[in-house]
């Protein structure tokens, strides 16, 4: 089943996309439990895929650039945290600078799921994408029992 890696992506995806929507459209009081929980979940998630996933992509020569530019956008979404987390979170511009933020991940997943998956399925070896899959579900699992 070499799609599972994909599938767990997927999923933190529609989780990210749901708490950016629930911190945009919400209320200032649970602005902060979300963002909170949002944070992590992409930390997470960006640590996982450049650990286990990108250095992967990166050696096929057809996926290499894109691989370059999910972990620059990476960099990116990890100075926009940085930068929310040392601002006041009832500010117009913490706003601002989150809807930036939502932007560019959103972004971020559109490439990952209309180009980077599809090429990986392309080039890469179903058993590559099968080990690939058990990294990322044991990883996955590690992080949510609070292993490292």
């Amino acid at each position: 089943m070499p799609q599972k890696a994909f599938e767990i992506l997927k999923r933190d995806h529609r989780q990210a996309e749901k708490l950016m929507t629930q911190i945009a459209e919400g209320g200032q009081e649970q602005r902060q439990d979300l963002f909170e929980t949002l944070r992590d979940a992409l930390q997470k998630h960006m640590q996982m895929e450049e650990k286990l996933f990108y250095p992967e992509v990166k050696k096929i020569s057809e996926l290499k650039d894109l691989a370059s530019d999910a972990i620059e956008e990476h960099e990116k979404t990890k100075k926009f945290l940085s930068e929310l987390e040392n601002m006041h979170i009832t500010t117009k511009e913490w706003l601002k600078s989150f809807t930036k933020m939502q932007e560019g991940v959103l972004h971020h997943v559109q490439d990952e799921e209309k180009k980077v998956f599809p090429g990986c399925t392309k080039y890469m070896q179903p058993q590559l994408l099968q080990q690939i899959g058990e990294k990322v579900t044991e990883m996955k699992e590690r992080t949510a029992s609070g292993r490292k």
